[in-house]
């Protein structure tokens, strides 16, 4: 009976979603992270759990399909999810996508202008296309795409200033698309002011809380810019999807923190913020609320870099355990 009122409950994908994230791991799902390892920088690897804080590497340890990149989960209008990665050799963009996590394809090619911000006095790295997220705003139908360019070129600094003036040179930009065929003009999506005008920002993700939008940002400043809070994650919020945002919060992970990914616990009645303590692995922090207090938790990190998390159900889980063994003990 239970479960027939929830099914009720539940009536569209977008509710039934929704309802995933209240206790699916209490029902046989889970979480899935897809994530580069720390030999292999670009390729995707899949790790399990159920609870979030103990994760398996799947497929034996192997990468999963032939995508190139930095993964980024984003659920698209159609229930499928997306990815933006690329093509090596002619590092043109690519526009990946997934019906049920156990197959991915390349539904096209984007094109590399949708990224060219030189107008703006911006360089766009070429190979990665400085990690771009992406974030599907079901209230205007429009996906966002986030990436980060710097107001200095990246290559070959010849020095350790001209290195950290590039990272401190690090904006983040935008792009609003409904159908991936027609772009808006690149823009800066933070303005920020007073002691954070001139912050640096890095691997900006986007979700939605009630009726506010909240983007988790790096902050790209080093020490010596700063006593307290360089190159860790902050957040930001805003009436609308591209700002204005106010002035980001406070640090809510330690130093040298970054590609951060954000969904909800368990439990759906609070949130677990994961983290790459650079180069190394994953760490975890929770919250009972989108705003915190953000704490960090103990958590068994996979091989893991750069990566994306996101939540799945019972089916899902055991077909991805089917196609992809995990081939041993845990990691």
């Amino acid at each position: 009976m239970k479960f027939l009122l929830r099914a009720i409950f539940c009536g569209s994908l977008a509710a039934v979603q929704m309802c995933m994230g209240e206790g699916a791991s209490e029902r046989g799902g889970g979480y899935l992270f897809a994530h580069m390892s720390t030999t292999d920088y670009g390729s995707m690897y899949y790790s399990v759990s159920e609870d979030g804080v103990n994760w398996k590497t799947l497929n034996g340890g192997k990468k999963i399909c032939g995508y190139r990149g930095h993964p980024d989960f984003c659920r698209g209008r159609d229930g499928r999810h997306y990815m933006i990665g690329v093509e090596a050799g002619s590092w043109e963009p690519l526009l990946w996508v997934t019906e049920n996590f156990v197959e991915w394809k390349v539904e096209k090619r984007l094109p590399p202008s949708v990224f060219d911000v030189s107008e703006s006095g911006f360089y766009t790295e070429r190979i990665w296309y400085n990690a771009p997220k992406m974030f599907f705003d079901e209230d205007s139908g429009q996906y966002i795409i986030t990436w980060h360019p710097a107001n200095l070129k990246y290559e070959n600094p010849s020095t350790e200033k001209e290195s950290r003036d590039m990272w401190r040179s690090i904006r983040t930009f935008y792009v609003l698309t409904k159908d991936f065929e027609s772009f808006t003009k690149p823009e800066r999506l933070f303005r920020f002011a007073g002691e954070f005008e001139n912050m640096p920002t890095m691997d900006a993700i986007i979700r939605k809380s009630g009726e506010k939008y909240y983007a988790f940002i790096k902050d790209e400043r080093w020490p010596e810019d700063i006593q307290h809070g360089f190159k860790a994650v902050r957040w930001t919020k805003s009436d609308n999807l591209i700002g204005p945002w106010q002035n980001p919060s406070g640090p809510v992970t330690d130093a040298w923190t970054e590609a951060q990914t954000l969904v909800r616990a368990p439990d759906g009645k609070g949130w677990n913020l994961y983290v790459e303590f650079y180069p190394h692995k994953y760490g975890l922090y929770a919250a009972p609320q989108i705003e915190g207090p953000w704490r960090r938790m103990e958590m068994k990190s996979p091989d893991a870099r750069h990566g994306s998390v996101v939540e799945i159900d019972a089916e899902t889980m055991r077909a991805l355990r089917e196609a992809y063994p995990d081939g041993g003990t845990p990691d």
